[in-house]
């Protein structure tokens, strides 16, 4: 009898502390970044046009005189059967969370044309002490026809686009009169007029005909990599061409990397120094801009394929702490040594230069 009692109480310790490992380690997931849902709304009895656009983003307003630093963003395509009021919910590193920081929600409608409809005028600060926070209800103003100009949103549907896979070859070439398709390498050409996009959240699609072909081209907003040389792009695309199934990526490879501000977490698997922030930001004409932990810095830069190279960079001359100054020489030394670049499964920017040492970094 006392066996068993003893095996029952093994049994019931053991599950109790299986129980209380899962508890820990779901904690310790959660803390590693918040949660903010709400509901979206806007008090017309009206329909945004469908093509319209919902961009709603977490922000850091805690400079006034300069623009909100936007942490985390989603975008969200409107049509028939996503309208507004709609539950949203975004996350947010807690890495990319300063203390003694104020963030807020924003949220914003945009009709077709780039058109601003309705956004929110008020601050909905986030608690970020919380691992989830619940705003509630958020009632979006109306802008009033005319008084905000129109902003193509290349973002949502950039035009033009360029799509194309492997096994058999395929490219898809979408300008803004018409979407040609080209089939077996190049031995079959499909033309038609381009139509207007159809949303859905995470992505978008055109269904285009003629009188001989049916087109489907669905692009999600999902990194892809290319089959053939690992070259990786914004967009996964599934092309249906009279029923036959095309699979590859698409998007601009470029605006992986434009429009964010890049922090280096780690050089040639060393890391960085403790509070030291060194910075990369692509812009569209060819050239980054930084800092170094210790100065300002510029470079050219050329994507070709796959491969991504540096000029020399030129960097101001102020005097820093010693080891400030030797982690600035490495990272411009590594710098003007890469020869190509990748995004991680995670979103990480890795560079690796000729002899294989890697600069990491995030957005």
């Amino acid at each position: 009898m006392r066996y068993v009692l003893a095996t029952i109480l093994s049994i019931l310790t053991l599950t109790g502390l299986s129980a209380c490992k899962k508890e820990v380690a779901d904690s310790s997931a959660q803390a590693q970044s918040i949660k903010v849902s709400a509901t979206l709304m806007y008090r017309e009895r009206m329909l945004a046009p469908n093509g319209s656009s919902l961009t709603v983003t977490i922000q850091d307003v805690s400079i006034a005189d300069k623009p909100a630093e936007i942490i985390s963003e989603e975008i969200i395509g409107l049509s028939d059967g996503i309208q507004l009021p709609l539950k949203i919910a975004l996350e947010a590193n807690r890495k990319d969370l300063k203390s003694n920081h104020t963030y807020t929600l924003h949220a914003k409608v945009r009709d077709p044309e780039g058109r601003l409809m309705w956004i929110t005028t008020q601050n909905h600060r986030i608690n970020t002490e919380n691992s989830s926070v619940e705003l509630g209800e958020i009632m979006m103003q109306r802008v009033q026809s005319g008084t905000v100009s129109a902003e193509t949103n290349d973002r949502l549907y950039p035009i033009p686009y360029r799509a194309l896979g492997n096994e058999p070859g395929w490219i898809a070439y979408i300008s803004q009169e018409s979407i040609k398709i080209d089939t077996s390498y190049g031995q079959k050409t499909v033309t038609t007029p381009r139509p207007q996009p159809q949303p859905y959240k995470g992505g978008y699609k055109y269904h285009a005909q003629t009188e001989s072909h049916v087109a489907i081209i669905d692009i999600r907003r999902k990194l892809c990599y290319d089959g053939m040389s690992g070259r990786p792009f914004p967009n996964r695309v599934v092309l249906t061409l009279d029923g036959k199934v095309f699979e590859g990526c698409g998007g601009d490879p470029k605006s992986l990397l434009t429009g964010h501000e890049w922090v280096v977490e780690d050089l040639a698997d060393e890391g960085v120094i403790d509070n030291s922030r060194i910075t990369i930001n692509f812009n569209e004409e060819g050239r980054v801009s930084g800092s170094t932990s210790c100065n300002s810095y510029s470079v050219a830069y050329e994507m070709t394929g796959e491969n991504l190279t540096f000029k020399t960079p030129v960097n101001t001359m102020k005097a820093c702490i010693p080891a400030l100054m030797s982690q600035e020489q490495k990272f411009l030394t590594m710098l003007s040594e890469v020869n190509r670049y990748d995004i991680d499964g995670k979103g990480a920017l890795i560079l690796t230069t000729k002899d294989g040492k890697r600069i990491i970094a995030r957005h």
